[in-house]
């Protein structure tokens, strides 16, 4: 098995794809403030819309 390298830019990507998961589990609209993936923190302000 390979490793798998995260990267900021990865990381950064996976936040709306995680607040629309969590949006549609849960009927809300949900928005985080940031997301840590493997030692990897990114703030809100730092993602695409």
């Amino acid at each position: 098995m390979q490793k798998f390298n995260m990267t900021e830019e990865k990381v950064r990507k996976l936040l709306p794809v995680v607040e629309s998961i969590l949006s549609r589990e849960y009927g809300r609209t949900i928005r985080l403030k940031d997301l840590t993936v493997g030692g990897i923190i990114v703030k809100r302000g730092d993602c695409a819309q």
